[in-house]
């Protein structure tokens, strides 16, 4: 049963205590600034640098993971389960100005459904990790930048990706830098997680990498990483392109998903988010305008 004092508790960004959702005996967001906080800092943002991916194992309290569990639960249930055929950019009107033997146009097959930020209550423990001054200042300081910022989308920045029996996530890249991930239910097998390290750079988007990866070559490059339910992961998805093979089994896998972004005011840009989530908002025409590259000139 869930601690109901620990129900009353909100999503602030000004403050709120994480100690009835994360293990802070054994990871000390609490305590920036301390040896065990920056030995576990430069631990990770070592670890990123090698391998690219690095998992926290414990990382939610075991309470914390079952009411979030429980919440997905219910919010799934009115996830309509997409299946459609995708690219690795999920962008349309960039397609259709592609040559047809392009990589970049070759169609992968979908098959998930999204729990978006707006499904989730604020006084779940979910949303008060991701709006945590504590959690974003220890995400900054493994990443090695000085701030990281919520995503202004009201859709995206938290979501939880669910993959039924069948389904799968395949190769993409990321619209950020890095992404957060904490896994909340595996399945009973498949969903395993892969993704081939530093694939494109800035200004570099490796055409003829990516195609042999998409035509099944080059397997020696595709890493893949396993974790438990309550393990965070970090990963540097823009340049690592990655995916989830097919679950298999009666269970569902339920991951969720904390993103932020380098700059404030961030928004989905529309046909990626339609493509992605099946539906957008006011605040997605709204900026509609917005650049289709990044700083670094890659494709979003």
């Amino acid at each position: 049963m869930v601690d109901v004092v620990g129900r009353n508790k909100l999503a602030d960004p000004e403050s709120g205590s994480l100690s009835d959702v994360v293990d802070l005996d054994r990871y000390r967001l609490d305590d920036p600034g301390s040896a065990e906080w920056f030995a576990l800092t430069e631990h990770v943002r070592d670890t990123l640098g090698t391998d690219g991916a690095v998992a926290l194992p414990g990382f939610l309290r075991p309470r914390a993971l079952a009411a979030i569990d429980a919440q997905l639960e219910r919010a799934a249930r009115h996830v309509p389960i997409r299946r459609h055929q995708g690219t690795v950019y999920a962008r349309d009107a960039l397609q259709a100005q592609l040559p047809s033997d392009d990589p970049r146009r070759v169609k992968l097959e979908w098959n998930a459904g999204h729990v978006t930020r707006d499904m989730i209550p604020s006084y779940d423990e979910s949303h008060r990790l991701y709006v945590s001054p504590h959690f974003k200042a220890f995400i900054a300081a493994c990443v090695g930048v000085e701030r990281v910022y919520e995503y202004a989308d009201p859709i995206a920045g938290l979501v939880a990706t669910i993959l039924p029996p069948g389904g799968r996530y395949p190769w993409h890249y990321d619209t950020n830098e890095f992404v957060v991930t904490i896994m909340i239910r595996q399945p009973e097998g498949g969903g395993r997680f892969d993704y081939c390290k530093d694939l494109r750079s800035a200004g570099d988007e490796n055409l003829d990498g990516l195609g042999r990866v998409l035509a099944g070559h080059d397997r020696d490059l595709i890493r893949s990483t396993s974790f438990e339910p309550g393990d965070l992961q970090l990963f540097l998805g823009r340049y690592s392109l990655h995916r989830v093979t097919e679950v298999t089994g009666p269970r569902a896998r339920h991951v969720l998903v904390l993103s932020y972004a380098d700059r404030p005011g961030v928004i989905g840009p529309v046909d990626r988010t339609r493509r992605v989530y099946g539906r957008v908002t006011e605040a997605h025409l709204i900026a509609a305008e917005a650049a289709a590259c990044g700083s670094d000139g890659l494709i979003l």
